[in-house]
């Protein structure tokens, strides 16, 4: 595990009070590390913040976690990409659990999901996409890729929140596995949003991804 070269990803914005606390986890971990954090323009000093501490920091326009990730995977360095959110609602510490699991069951991008969906939106949204993608909680961004199969991806459908990557994966039959995990408590100001706009903000990508699936995903 030490010498396995890992490439992590985190979209941020205004994370000036997890970024830190976030890379500070991660840089414990007995992991051969390369952090990037891809800032959407922040109107604090995340960007700041995550330049002195990762590995590389990208300040892009915001077009959301989707995109960002992208950005991200672009600029990594090895074959074996983490992402993660940074509003520390994914424990780093199964990190390294998560890539044992990876490699030993040869998976191409492994979902670390969550054991129960805080949203009516996310349950909805899963049970619709579950039958495509056998997985438990599509929005979940804690994941392990494999670089290679994601180097012809290109975001067609703006902010899915994550969806597309899999859809694309599903399309070129690669291997998607998951674990189940007990995610600590939400935090009272949630990235996309309160309870009402972050449903609708799920609900339109879903509506967005089932359509994307049915016109490119699912030949």
């Amino acid at each position: 595990m030490e010498t396995t070269r890992v490439s992590i990803i985190t979209t941020a914005y205004n994370e000036e009070e997890n970024i830190g606390k976030l890379i500070e986890r991660i840089r414990k971990l007995n992991l051969n590390t390369y952090i990037i954090v891809v800032d959407d323009t922040s109107s604090d000093n995340t960007a700041k913040i995550a330049s002195k501490l990762s590995d590389k920091t990208i300040i892009k326009k915001r077009e959301g976690q989707t995109i960002g990730l992208w950005y991200g995977m672009l600029n990594s360095v090895s074959n074996i990409l983490v992402t993660i959110d940074a509003d520390l609602e994914n424990p780093p510490e199964l990190i390294p659990a998560m890539i044992n699991e990876f490699i030993n069951n040869k998976c191409d991008v492994l979902i670390a999901s969550r054991n129960k969906l805080p949203r009516i939106s996310e349950k909805i949204s899963t049970k619709i996409f579950k039958k495509i993608l056998n997985v438990n909680d599509i929005y979940s961004n804690f994941r392990v890729y494999s670089k290679d199969c994601l180097k012809d991806f290109k975001p067609k459908l703006g902010e899915t929140f994550g969806l597309e990557f899999l859809l694309f994966l599903n399309k070129k039959r690669c291997k998607i596995c998951q674990i189940i995990y007990t995610p600590p408590p939400r935090r009272n100001n949630p990235r996309i949003g309160g309870k009402i706009k972050a449903n609708l903000r799920a609900f339109y990508s879903t509506f967005k991804s089932l359509m994307g699936y049915l016109i490119y995903y699912s030949s």
